[in-house]
């Protein structure tokens, strides 16, 4: 009984003495655990805006590969150029470069962001991955599909940056 009650006054008197940083950690970590409903719209409301603004960013670093890997790095996403015809891409990355073509004969081309399934559930996904195709207009008056900018964010960093905004 003496050593409970030792072992319980020696933790309660060692947690007391957190440095500012181990308290900040702390936090930080309860908020990742903390439970949060969050609706499917709300994920890819979010995850869309996310993808936009690590476009922009990646614009205004003129996509260069140290820039697009300091990106990738900062932002915990994955980002990945596909062009038409490579033999890297994955089977998402393709459908999607297939999907743009079609695009460009209709005339509606546009960023897109897309679940990414596990073992082909629908009702359950790990990841998003948001496209934006980049295209040059032809002397005919065409656009030539160049590549498409494949950025994959995780599910679960989504919900976390939608639990801090609430």
């Amino acid at each position: 009984m003496r050593y409970l009650i030792l072992s319980a006054f020696i933790l309660v008197t060692a947690c007391g003495r957190l440095s500012d940083e181990e308290r900040k950690k702390l936090r930080d970590g309860m908020a990742e655990n903390k439970i949060v409903k969050v609706t499917d719209e709300e994920i890819v409301t979010t995850a869309l805006d996310k993808g936009r603004a690590i476009y922009a960013l990646l614009e205004k670093k003129k996509f260069q590969t140290k820039a697009v890997d300091s990106i990738a790095a900062n932002e915990s996403v994955r980002i990945h150029w596909t062009r038409p015809g490579d033999k890297n891409a994955e089977a998402i990355e393709q459908q999607l470069i297939d999907a743009y073509i079609t695009s460009i004969i209709t005339g509606n081309l546009q960023d897109n962001i897309q679940k990414l399934y596990l073992q082909n559930n629908p009702a359950n996904y790990d990841s998003i991955v948001y496209s934006k195709p980049v295209v040059t207009p032809m002397p005919d008056g065409v656009e030539n599909l160049e590549g498409v900018w494949n950025i994959y964010i995780s599910k679960k960093s989504v919900v976390i940056a939608i639990s801090k905004q609430k």
